[in-house]
């Protein structure tokens, strides 16, 4: 059976010499030619799936192709919040679909599809990853595993998909020490993309420093109306805090509403911070302010924020 297979989702011209490139690596078989959505309607550009060990583990890898670095590293880590087994149960109808074409067309791949198909099916464990790289080369720039698989999962397509570990962000709640410092550097990075403030060619590190960031600058403004924003900024308890998200997304809306051309909606605002958390706590300090804001765009994106 062949342990190597090279899905095309985008048919972009711009990606034509990696796909071909990356093509010719092994004993790779590639398909071109059917789409498939990711999280709110992403679709990447390519998809890898490898069995190193013969058979017994999987990697399905989702691949982004920019043509800058930047830009490439941004794009790629979106996907990070999303549910690895929706994610392969997707992938499976996807074979699925390939399978019914390859084999109305007599197309003689479809042996290969359908090996691959019965290997998903006989609860392979299979790890789900992210990568970016560049157009003009075949060597990706990072590859990250999902944020809510850690190590691999085990996948039966019998049984229903069991949803991914996501940010719970909703009505009053209390958040850990780790989980408030990730909810303010989430809002703060919003805020500043939303505002129009996202110029900074620094680090997180030295942008955390900063002793006046725009979000906090709006905030010093009306404290009192902007209650819960204040609460969260300020927020210095070793143990966390008890914070209304609902009251805290009002407060968004209500301050981004001037700088947005779109009419924002509370569930759309509070939907990009669940899903900006936790790719905004994966950042390390010496990541580069132009990365965390293309991040943050991409989970402003579905919304049109």
């Amino acid at each position: 059976m062949n342990r190597r297979f090279l899905f095309r989702l985008d048919g972009s011209k711009d990606n034509d010499n990696f796909f071909a490139c990356s093509r010719q690596q092994g004993n790779t078989v590639a398909y071109s030619g059917t789409a498939m959505p990711v999280g709110p309607g992403w679709i990447p550009d390519l998809i890898a799936v490898e069995s190193p060990d013969n058979g017994a583990d999987y990697s399905v890898t989702l691949i982004e192709l920019e043509a800058s670095e930047i830009v490439a590293r941004a794009s790629c880590r979106k996907y990070l919040p999303e549910s690895s087994a929706d994610i392969v149960q997707r992938f499976v109808a996807y074979l699925d679909s390939v399978m019914a074409q390859c084999q109305g067309t007599a197309d003689p791949r479809l042996d290969a599809f359908r090996s691959l198909r019965e290997a998903l099916g006989n609860q392979v464990t299979v790890v789900v990853r992210t990568a970016g790289a560049l157009r003009s080369s075949t060597d990706y720039l990072e590859v990250h595993t999902l944020l809510d698989q850690p190590e691999r999962i085990s996948f039966k397509p019998s049984q229903p998909a069991v949803a991914g570990q996501v940010f719970s962000f909703g009505g009053t709640q209390s958040f850990s020490r780790e989980e408030t410092d990730g909810l303010r550097r989430t809002v703060r990075i919003l805020h500043a993309v939303v505002t129009g403030n996202d110029h900074s060619t620094g680090t997180l590190h030295s942008w955390r420093n900063l002793r006046r960031k725009p979000l906090d600058i709006a905030v010093a403004k009306d404290r009192e109306r902007l209650g819960q924003l204040n609460r969260l900024l300020g927020n210095k308890s070793a143990s966390g805090m008890r914070l209304d998200c609902d009251g805290l997304v009002k407060e968004l809306v209500g301050i981004w509403s001037s700088s947005s051309s779109h009419h924002l909606i509370s569930s759309e605002v509070a939907d990009s911070v669940r899903r900006f958390v936790p790719v905004s706590m994966g950042f390390a300090n010496q990541e580069s302010m132009r990365v965390v804001y293309e991040a943050a765009r991409s989970a402003l994106k579905p919304h049109a924020i």
